[in-house]
């Protein structure tokens, strides 16, 4: 492959409100590395340093939880944002991103707890291990977790970060809201796409006033749950566009749902992947919308990546298990040794992280 074939993949490109050295993205990440007050340890300072060296044009951080009782009993020791002592923690880690070149983003991640019950927009089974029925929100909780958003958001930008992103994709509680299968309410926050999406638009705007509304705010949405009665294509169309006419700047496009028998979590067979396989949805998504869409989803190669960028599929492209199997992969494309990642989407990582164990590649030991 000559250098010029994938010329605009690393051409600078504008998205989001933020100017980017090129267009490939390392998609949010949970490494189970934090310190035990949930800032960011040493080790994690410096896998983000090398993932900037000549890496990828904007970088996620690891799903930063906005409140730490959000979250469910062993669930790995994750980074969180709620406290104003933890802000010069999180300042060295934008500056150890943004030293190597690439834009900081500080994934916000979801919420499974409130006041120490398990909640979602309906009182529906989760099909966890054991079995979990959460507590439907009420009206004044919603407007209390977007609240508490607002102010991680505020920190977030405080810190130095370029811009923040809602994880509401996976079947956790903010993609639930989103997903006809899970959401059953009859208020405004149940019913229309309009209305399932609502508590993502009242983040956004929480975002927008303890952050400012020239601060972005990027979304991880699922393009469909692939199970009975989930979200389809044609919903995401639908969601998509509410969120980008009420303060989303991009969208990155993932899919599947821990809350059904598809998951993608634990062990995988490889042979089983496609490559690229949500790049028809987010195709769709962008050309119906208009939004700026960030695709994701077993990209490997930057042939395909550069294919989506020249063929409108997507604006930019994200990968997270090859960077854990070789955090300088892109550095290693710019050299020009375009071979293709050696991740074979095995998910011996997520065998790892969900067991609350330091995530890392199980067959590559010089990656993570």
């Amino acid at each position: 492959m000559s250098d010029t074939s994938i010329k605009s993949l690393f051409a600078p490109v504008e998205f989001g409100g933020m100017k980017m050295r090129n267009r490939i993205v390392r998609s949010a990440t949970c490494e189970n590395m934090a310190n035990a007050d949930r800032t960011p340890s040493r080790a994690l300072l410096d896998l983000y340093e090398a993932l900037a060296d000549e890496g990828p044009g904007l970088i996620m951080t690891s799903s930063t939880r906005a409140d730490r009782t959000w979250e469910p009993p062993g669930s790995g020791t994750n980074m969180c944002l709620d406290r104003d002592e933890s802000v010069p923690a999180f300042t060295e880690l934008a500056g150890r991103i943004q030293a190597g070149g690439a834009r900081a983003v500080v994934q916000l991640g979801p919420f499974f707890r409130y006041r120490d019950d398990f909640v979602g927009p309906s009182a529906l089974p989760y099909a966890w291990a054991p079995p979990i029925t959460p507590r439907a929100l009420r009206a004044d909780e919603i407007h209390d977790i977007s609240a508490i958003y607002g102010r991680a958001a505020e920190r977030a930008r405080r810190a130095g970060f370029d811009a923040v992103q809602l994880h509401a994709a996976h079947g956790f509680p903010l993609c639930d809201f989103l997903s006809p299968r899970f959401n059953r309410r009859d208020d405004e926050y149940g019913g229309s796409p309009e209305n399932r999406a609502r508590i993502v638009t009242e983040i956004a705007d929480s975002i927008g006033k303890s952050a400012g509304r020239d601060f972005p705010v990027l979304i991880k949405i699922n393009v469909a749950d692939f199970c009975p009665d989930g979200m389809t294509v044609d919903d995401a169309v639908e969601t998509a566009r509410v969120m980008i006419q009420n303060g989303i700047s991009a969208i990155e496009t993932s899919g599947g749902t821990t809350n059904h028998e598809m998951t993608g979590l634990g062990s995988a067979d490889p042979s089983q992947w496609t490559e690229g396989y949500f790049l028809p949805f987010a195709e769709r998504i962008r050309a119906e919308t208009r939004a700026p869409i960030i695709a994701v989803g077993g990209l490997r190669d930057p042939d395909m990546m550069q294919a989506a960028v020249d063929q409108g599929k997507a604006d930019l492209t994200a990968m997270s298990r090859p960077f854990i199997n070789e955090p300088r992969i892109v550095k290693r494309w710019l050299s020009g040794d375009r071979r293709p990642t050696d991740c074979i989407s095995c998910n011996g990582c997520m065998d790892l992280f969900m067991q609350g164990q330091p995530i890392r590649c199980v067959l590559n030991e010089g990656g993570m």
